[in-house]
Parts: C-alpha cells; sequence; structure tokens
C-alpha cells in the first residue's frame, strides 16, 4: 500500500493478476476494491500530484467500489 497525503485517502494499493485497485480512506480508514482497474491508471494514480484529485476524477465515475470488512 501506498500512503498519501490526503484528505480522502489514506493509502492505495494495486493486485496486478488481478487488476484491482484498493483505496483506505481517511475517514473510519474503510477499505474499499475496485475490480477490472487497468495498471496504467494505477500507475498514473501513484504519480499524480493529488492521488484523491485523480481518483474523485477517473475511478469513482467509473468504477464500482466494494466494501471490504476487515475483521478486528
Amino acid at each position: 500500500m501506498v500512503l498519501c497525503e490526503s484528505a480522502m485517502i489514506h493509502s492505495f494499493g494495486y493486485d496486478a493478476q488481478a487488476h484491482q485497485l484498493f483505496v483506505r480512506f481517511v475517514h473510519g480508514r474503510k477499505l474499499y476494491r475496485y475490480d477490472s482497474f487497468p495498471e496504467d491508471q494505477y500507475q498514473s494514480m501513484r504519480e499524480a500530484v493529488s492521488p484523491g484529485k485523480f481518483f474523485s476524477q477517473r475511478v469513482v465515475k467509473i468504477y464500482q467500489g466494494e466494501y471490504i470488512k476487515e475483521s478486528d
């Protein structure tokens, strides 16, 4: 996971084999998975000046996120 200096995103990571983006949000530290996410888009998010802005503009509007319930 890549730690992020963002008001929205705590960290994010990518599973290249499954083409899945994982995003942990600041609020509640909730983890979401985004399926069928292209690796080049993940690299663009990593290189973005603002990963939160990238996420808002290029992920949320296109990919359906699924909350991942984690055990304590």
